[in-house]
């Protein structure tokens, strides 16, 4: 495979990112790889599938045996993309598809090149409010992530394809379409 082979989800917290990355992977028959993070689940009793949740000396001996491409320290929780998984994902002769922060975005890029296609998903900050309030997200962790709202935001001028995620719907065809384009080479 060449060109567009590497899709990293960016942009700010809490618009829609996991949720369109998902999608768009499963509309293109790419393989997601998540990482792993020392981060509690939200919800202990069910944990979710976006990362890998382990604890802080499962990341320390695998930081230490290099087993990671890059790692990002948020509020104090770390986060890295396991090599295996990544080596795995793209021995596997698909696309491959990740959800990371501007940093891990810049490692990845900076690792793979022109392989990398960054997606960057923005929404206002009121709407990124709204939805968390909606989520019965605590108020602490609503903070958070209006906290790096100004910061993640102002990466999108790095990244290759930027859309704003008003409707969940529009932005999947979006994005499906616009990588379509990308990975036949019609647009640089």
């Amino acid at each position: 495979m060449n060109g567009c082979d590497i899709i990293v989800f960016t942009g700010t917290s809490g618009a829609g990112r996991k949720t369109i990355a998902r999608l768009v992977s499963r509309a293109l028959g790419y393989r997601q790889v998540v990482s792993a993070t020392t981060r509690p689940p939200r919800n202990p009793n069910q944990p979710d599938s976006d990362y890998h949740y382990v604890s802080v000396q499962q990341f320390d001996k695998w930081a230490e045996e290099g087993g990671f491409i890059q790692t990002a320290e948020i509020d104090r929780n770390r986060y890295g993309v396991l090599k295996r998984e990544m080596d795995d994902a793209l021995g596997s002769g698909k696309g491959v598809s990740l959800v990371l922060n501007r940093e891990g975005a810049e490692a990845v890029k900076r690792l793979y090149g022109d392989r990398v296609v960054r997606v960057f998903i923005y929404v206002d900050k009121q709407t990124v409010r709204e939805r968390l309030e909606s989520k019965g997200s605590k108020y602490d962790v609503i903070e958070a992530y209006l906290g790096h709202y100004t910061d993640e935001v102002t990466y999108r001028k790095k990244c290759e394809l930027v859309v704003e995620n008003v409707d969940l719907d529009s932005t999947v065809a979006r994005i499906v379409h616009e990588l379509g384009v990308l990975k036949k080479g019609n647009i640089e």
